[in-house]
């Protein structure tokens, strides 16, 4: 009777931790895109601070490549390379000088680095549940096949 009651309780066991590893699993994968996310923003500000960084060196009008969507990009002149429309969120976007705008992009490179942090250390952790509850399935494998 005992042995039915120890069987009942490792199964629900077992149940309840592979509920457990699901929910991890899900739960990196969905950490692990926003990493990914983050670090395309991060590229896209750094290549923004570039470009901004080279408008600074010109004087005056500067020559582009304006892409409009579609593969076809158009050639322009900008009359204004002291300024710039920044996005800050919410579909806002104000005016800046261009050295505030590379500024302004520094700053959200540095804020999605210690974001990144975050989610690099929850990362670790979810790893080490995952982990954690594998070894404890495995323990009761072994002790059911003994």
């Amino acid at each position: 009777m005992a042995t039915n009651t120890n069987q009942a309780a490792l199964e629900q066991e077992i149940k309840s931790l592979q509920s457990y590893a699901a929910e991890y699993s899900e739960q990196y994968g969905l950490l692990s895109e926003q990493l990914k996310f983050m670090e395309a923003a991060k590229a896209e500000a750094r290549s923004s601070i570039e470009a901004l960084e080279a408008l600074v060196a010109t004087e005056g009008e500067a020559a582009v490549l304006l892409p409009l969507g579609g593969g076809v990009t158009v050639k322009a002149t900008l009359h204004d390379t002291k300024n710039t429309l920044v996005g800050i969120g919410a579909g806002v976007s104000v005016e800046k000088s261009t050295e505030e705008a590379i500024a302004f992009l520094k700053d959200r490179i540095t804020e999605m680095d210690a974001s990144g942090k975050r989610l690099t250390e929850s990362l670790g952790k979810l790893s080490e549940q995952m982990r954690a509850v594998e070894q404890r399935m495995q323990e009761i494998y072994a002790s059911v096949q003994q």
